[in-house]
């Protein structure tokens, strides 16, 4: 028996309960999703389908170009994910996109849920990498993981642990007056571009971790973690110039919180692109590479060409942003 469903954003306990028995990371949720939703406005939900017993998930946003539709996961690291391998599956995703008449998707695969078997090996690319944490190891286990860069900014940590505070109340403020301006100073992507109604909103949320320090009643900086049952992912750092020396302090602190809150693995994220310094800066915390894939599916090939003929696009090269005629 095949059920398919496509659970909206004004339906939160369906979207939750289609969760239940399935390791999913925060971009999976409901919150996320919402979040990212008050920024783009774009139609939003979650797809379902059980087949047999496999059910499999995964967050949608639709988005038009030229009057045609085309899909998208919503900001972070969710995609397809499953209770068990499903092979039959991609058959009926086909099914599923022909008959909503998408053009094209482009589906990001989280790392540490990928599944194989949910979709077909060519349209997936490898273009990043991310660095993963065993939250299991103990403290220990994890300093000593650390490389010869990272561990002297944790020399002091006796000293900096007394000017870290998970009040959220002390560092909301601080997050949503300083999230633009410290994004804007560091030519970061349009893709942070996010509406203070979206960071206010995931500030707030109970699965997102706030971890800030006060120098002199002050705060200098503040990091944000999202978690599900067992994943952790690195979202944010924001920092005052003299709040920037703290940055490994502040995730170190995370990592302190998350594990005693039962989460297994965190996610540190990668770079803008491999090799360049802030994967660099993540590479040295020790943890283990795996490498970030996504999914770019052409499902109409005749219309898909037609739209990137308008800017000249080559249809058939894959490699840069995707789909072409959708690049800012």
């Amino acid at each position: 028996m095949v059920v398919e469903r496509c659970i909206s954003l004004v339906n939160p306990s369906e979207w939750k309960d289609a969760l239940k028995g399935i390791k999913h990371a925060f971009s999976h949720t409901w919150e996320n999703c919402y979040a990212m939703h008050l920024t783009t406005g774009l139609p939003t939900y979650l797809y379902s389908i059980e087949i047999g017993e496999s059910q499999i998930v995964c967050p949608i946003s639709e988005r038009t170009f030229g009057g045609y539709t085309d899909i998208f996961t919503p900001y972070g690291f969710s995609g397809f994910i499953s209770n068990k391998h499903c092979p039959e599956f991609p058959g009926y995703w086909k099914e599923f996109v022909e008959r909503k008449k998408y053009v094209c998707g482009y589906i990001q695969i989280n790392p540490i849920l990928e599944d194989s078997s949910l979709f077909y090996s060519i349209d997936s690319f490898h273009y990043n990498n991310v660095h993963i944490l065993d939250l299991k190891l103990t403290l220990e286990e994890l300093f000593m993981n650390l490389s010869n860069n990272r561990k002297p900014q944790l020399k002091h940590w006796d000293e900096i642990s007394k000017k870290i505070t998970y009040d959220k109340s002390i560092l909301l403020d601080f997050f949503l007056n300083h999230y633009h301006n410290f994004m804007q100073s560091r030519n970061v992507s349009g893709t942070y571009n996010f509406a203070r109604d979206t960071l206010s909103f995931l500030a707030n949320l109970e699965n997102v971790l706030i971890v800030g320090l006060q120098n002199l009643g002050r705060v200098e900086a503040v990091s944000l973690f999202g978690y599900s049952p067992i994943v952790g992912d690195y979202l944010f750092n924001i920092s005052l110039p003299e709040g920037k020396v703290y940055t490994t302090a502040l995730l170190w602190a995370g990592v302190i919180r998350l594990q005693s809150m039962g989460v297994k693995i965190l996610n540190l994220g990668g770079g803008v692109r491999a090799d360049d310094t802030i994967d660099l800066y993540k590479r040295r915390f020790g943890g283990k590479q795996l490498p970030l894939k996504s999914l770019k599916q052409v499902y109409n090939r005749h219309i898909y060409e037609q739209l990137c003929q308008h800017i000249n696009a080559d249809p058939y090269e894959k490699m840069g942003y995707f789909p072409a005629y959708q690049k800012p």
